[in-house]
């Protein structure tokens, strides 16, 4: 699969890797050294995510769509006693990546989550909705710039969001720009 892989990040517009300085402002933020078992479910092979994990030696889990197994975020399930999944899933399938995260904390399958997600995210009504009713735990990180994203030959700035839910280091800032 990593022919396929290599081709879908040259035509795919969602197959874009976040930058190193992302990833590291938000482990930061999140006190990621806190949990014990992460699940990162769009990051594998140069993913920053699954680098920066390896190299705080933390205990998770990359899955993609991709990878050998072909493990597709919809169908497949996060490690046992999942206490963070955090990614930069795809922009375009966001309503149902959403909606599937809260699922996943209804179940009790993860505790808690950050996502990576345009500023748009926060604009309909139907994500304001799902957000509305989850509002107990949420946290929302707006950047202050707008993230150089990596991997295509044309420049793709985007003004950026986390959405975060039930992370402790977060509680007492409900929205915050970083």
């Amino acid at each position: 699969m990593g022919n396929e892989y290599e081709m879908d990040k040259c035509i795919n517009s969602d197959h874009v890797a976040t930058p190193r300085w992302v990833v590291e402002n938000i482990y930061s933020l999140i006190n990621v050294e806190e949990f014990k078992n992460i699940w990162l479910p769009f990051n594998n092979y140069d993913s920053e995510f699954k680098l920066k994990a390896g190299e705080l030696n933390l205990q998770y889990k990359a899955t993609h769509i991709f990878d050998d197994l072909g493990n597709d975020f919809f169908t497949t399930e996060p490690p046992e006693n999942c206490d963070l999944m955090i990614s930069n899933p795809p922009f375009s399938q966001q309503n149902e990546i959403i909606a599937r995260s809260f699922k996943l904390i209804e179940q009790k399958s993860i505790q808690s989550f950050a996502l990576l997600l345009p500023l748009a995210t926060l604009e309909t009504e139907k994500r304001a909705t799902m957000f509305q009713e989850y509002n107990d735990k949420l946290s929302i990180l707006i950047f202050k710039k707008r993230i150089k994203f990596l991997g295509h030959s044309t420049s793709f700035n985007r003004g950026c969001c986390w959405i975060c839910y039930n992370i402790p280091a977060l509680q007492e800032k409900r929205i915050q720009w970083v």
